[in-house]
């Protein structure tokens, strides 16, 4: 009677030609010394900023973290299932504090001079510049980084929400150091005072809502599309769709925003009329987001109890699968394991459930990939998932 076989199942993952890998390393190449290269750019300009006026610029740039620090952290916050890495994030927030502000403060400049050239008023020259060429060159200099991240890291790149957060994120990394810089102006030419005044008018009233953090989520947002839709020319469509408007709700706020200021009194202007303009011209937009990011919770929530379901009980039983959403729930219960396991207990099983709902996503994609014609069973992925979280299981 012949033995059985023991033949080890084959495992598959997605081909990648010598051509695509060297394309995608060389633009990564050019990509990390591009950004070094306006990185040491914009830090020569803070240096000089501060070597002429220590004082304002250090004000700034506290005032311009005591709004920044908090909104970044509800991003990460949002961003609850499927955690981005690290290196993604600072990537998307220094392009858009370094590299972003960079590019558009040299055109901005550029046009504004022939603005003035054409026009002869400053004034009027400073607003059509605001209008127009801010917020396009400035949503397509913050936009390209979305890009470059949805075509270079696109397994990183999983869904609707990962848009909006590395779009939101390059959006904040360049509304930090554009408001030092506003900032610092301020403090020149009013003092303390008028600093906190437009700390207040622009780190906290306008904050996310009527700030380029909201306006490239919206760019995030086609993107995000994108990648889940998979099918269908016409589905490219939504990126210079969902572009055009967060180039639309730039333009809203810098055109409309000084008709809602209707008294010459400065504390009305400050805690009535800015709120309300925020309200009128960029609620809608941030409404819009807060929806999506909320139907992504649930589509989350979704895929992860689906694409765990039938997993082998040493990967993961029902009882576990459950107990991973919604993320209140695993956060409620990893307080409680702090205290009964310590940190080191904690952090182990944070680590199972990151694999866990990482294997969940594999999956999804997978079944949706129309190249990837294999199973779970034979994918070369899912497997060394597995195989990470039998490990990691063994080891608590």
């Amino acid at each position: 009677m012949p033995a059985p076989s023991s033949t080890a199942p084959r495992l598959l993952r997605r081909p990648q030609s010598a051509i695509g890998l060297l394309g995608r390393y060389g633009c990564l190449l050019v990509l990390g010394a591009f950004l070094l290269f306006t990185t040491m750019c914009s830090g020569l300009l803070g240096l000089s900023i501060f070597a002429g006026t220590p004082a304002e610029f250090t004000v700034a740039t506290i005032l311009a973290l005591a709004t920044a620090v908090p909104y970044g952290l509800v991003l990460l916050w949002i961003d609850r299932n499927e955690k981005e890495p690290w290196s993604l994030i600072l990537i998307a927030t220094l392009w858009g504090a370094a590299t972003a502000t960079f590019i558009s403060g040299i055109f901005n400049d550029l046009f504004g001079m022939a603005a003035m050239s054409a026009i002869g008023d400053a004034a009027i020259a400073g607003q059509v510049t605001a209008s127009f060429s801010a917020p396009f060159i400035e949503e397509l200099t913050k936009g390209a980084a979305v890009m470059l991240l949805f075509f270079l890291f696109r397994k990183d790149f999983d869904n609707v929400l990962d848009g909006v957060l590395y779009g939101a994120l390059v959006g904040l990394g360049f509304a930090w150091f554009e408001n030092i810089l506003y900032y610092v102006r301020a403090g020149e030419g009013g003092g303390m005072g008028e600093m906190v005044k437009l700390a207040w008018a622009r780190g906290v009233v306008s904050g996310m809502g009527g700030s380029h953090a909201a306006y490239t989520g919206l760019t995030g947002l086609g993107f995000g599309l994108v990648r889940v839709l998979r099918r269908g020319v016409l589905r490219w469509t939504l990126i210079p769709l969902f572009w055009g408007l967060s180039m639309f709700a730039h333009f809203s706020w810098n055109t409309f925003v000084n008709l809602f200021v209707v008294s010459n009194s400065e504390a009305l202007t400050l805690l009535v009329s800015l709120p309300v303009a925020t309200a009128v011209l960029q609620g809608p937009f941030l409404f819009l987001l807060v929806m999506v990011v909320a139907l992504v919770w649930r589509h989350e929530n979704k895929v992860i109890l689906t694409y765990l379901e039938g997993e082998p009980p040493d990967v993961v039983d029902d009882a576990q699968r459950r107990a991973l959403v919604p993320a209140r729930r695993r956060a409620v219960a990893g307080v409680g394991r702090f205290f009964r396991s310590g940190p080191f207990g904690w952090w182990r099983q944070r680590a199972v459930e990151e694999d866990l709902i990482r294997l969940a996503f594999t999956k999804w994609h997978l079944h949706r990939d129309r190249e990837a014609t294999w199973s779970p069973d034979e994918d070369a992925e899912v497997q060394g998932l597995r195989a990470r979280i039998r490990r990691r299981r063994a080891a608590t």
